[in-house]
């Protein structure tokens, strides 16, 4: 007798699509089964007809706290991840104070418990100042980000010795190096010029970061990279320029990228209607560039897709509405992170085996927490989404749980919907609403 049995579901792991019964005990999956085997389960969701993907792993997220909880929390945070069908993420660490010391973390840590509706993974930052990078490790950084471009000007990395030698240390540990790229210097000469010569409006946004500053980021950190064999990831790449520098450092299987679903589904069209509710960085590329960087995560030169959830309220993006630059720059995505993707999957873009490839095997795996995440296997953690293609889901802002209220996506309709998503076995939203209490649980990478 079984605790649970998701029965007659087709299975899609990143390879293969079967008809499966999935028996669950304490929490994790205890057997993959035939449906024709008899066998009993105290609770039972007939999955006929849908699709039964791992929950997906968001390895870039920025819940907001401590210091913006207005923004956001891990409360508003995690319940948007939970109906958005996300059961595991990996939390950024810039909120205030950043996430970089010992202490910092276990405050951190402990913010997490009786909070969080999915399971919780800490990043820490690092910069040009000797970090706690050995004690971070010891206490389960999931991984350790370094800024080349962005954030607060004191942990920018402008130094290639100091870049080097940070990232031996990360490589010391066995950690993940998360790779914030960009050229500081061109950004910051291009913002002076655009903002002294043109309409504040969106597309000037857009102008100040263009894809030599990114790639630049991207060839630096792949060169360090490459020189110290570290598992380095490249944050939010965008353009094809970071894509054919990847290309370059394919033989490295030690660094990985990610791409973010507006940068797949979303362009400078979008951003044009949106104005500043489109304010993201980086920004919201042409269709051209768009088409690229969706046959680059198909064909695996990018590694994985990752929201970078990063809420405002809708009083700090309308800021910007008549001058650009007062907006707050970024988008909220983790309730939409699944509806995206099946409507990539609608486009021909994505197979959903890509999407669980993509979105719960990859990302699981390269920052240590495969076979735990990221996989229905016997053994694994019984975090699952049940799909019904049969139904519509249309986005609409009313419906979000983010403080930011919004999305981007709103008014799109999509042929397809979450029906379930489970964590450790047990229902925590079923279409569209979140249910139960807080039950998500700080994760450490595999040792």
């Amino acid at each position: 007798m079984f605790d649970l049995l998701v029965k007659n579901g087709v299975v899609v792991g990143p390879v293969t699509s079967e008809l499966r019964t999935i028996a669950v005990s304490d929490g994790k999956v205890a057997a993959i089964l035939d449906p024709s085997e008899n066998v009993s389960g105290h609770k039972v969701i007939d999955a006929t007809g849908k699709l039964v993907l791992p929950g997906f792993v968001d390895a870039h997220v920025h819940l907001r706290e401590p210091g913006f909880e207005y923004k956001e929390d891990f409360s508003s945070g995690t319940m948007a991840a939970a109906a958005g069908g996300v059961t595991t993420v990996m939390d950024m660490p810039t909120d205030d104070p950043w996430t970089a010391s010992k202490e910092d973390f276990e405050k951190k840590r402990e913010l997490i418990k009786n909070k969080a509706y999915v399971d919780v993974a800490l990043q820490a930052a690092v910069g040009p100042k000797d970090g706690d990078i050995e004690v971070l490790s010891s206490l389960g950084a999931i991984s350790f980000e370094i800024f080349l471009a962005g954030g607060r000007p004191d942990f920018i990395v402008y130094d290639d010795d100091k870049l080097l030698g940070l990232m031996q240390r990360i490589k010391e540990v066995h950690g993940v190096a998360g790779i914030t790229a960009g050229s500081p210097s061109i950004t910051e000469n291009l913002l002076k010029k655009t903002r002294e010569s043109c309409r504040p409006d969106i597309h000037a946004f857009n102008k100040v970061r263009p894809p030599i500053s990114e790639v630049l980021g991207v060839a630096r950190a792949c060169v360090i990279a490459a020189e110290t064999g570290i598992r380095a990831h490249l944050r939010q790449i965008s353009c094809n320029d970071s894509v054919q520098m990847l290309q370059r450092f394919s033989e490295h299987s030690q660094i990985s990228s990610e791409v973010t679903p507006h940068n797949l589904l979303l362009t400078e069209t979008d951003a044009a209607r949106l104005g500043c509710f489109a304010a993201v960085i980086p920004p919201l590329r042409p269709e051209t560039e768009v088409k690229l960087l969706r046959e680059a995560l198909r064909n695996k030169v990018i590694d994985i897709v990752a929201t970078d959830h990063a809420p405002h309220t809708i009083e700090e993006k309308e800021k910007g509405k008549e001058n650009i630059w007062l907006t707050a720059p970024g988008l909220p995505g983790l309730q939409t992170f699944c509806t995206s993707m099946i409507e990539l999957e609608e486009l021909g873009i994505l197979s959903f085996n890509d999407i669980v490839r993509t979105c719960s095997y990859q990302p699981a795996f390269l920052f240590g927490l495969y076979p735990r995440k990221g996989a229905l296997l016997s053994g694994s953690d019984a975090d699952l989404i049940i799909i019904d293609k049969a139904t519509i889901t249309e986005i609409r802002d009313e419906d979000q749980f983010s403080k930011s209220g919004f999305s981007p996506f709103s008014g799109r309709k999509v042929q397809g919907a979450v029906t379930h998503v489970l964590l450790h076995g047990k229902s925590i939203a079923e279409k569209g609403k979140v249910i139960g209490r807080p039950s998500g649980i700080f994760l450490k990478p595999n040792s």
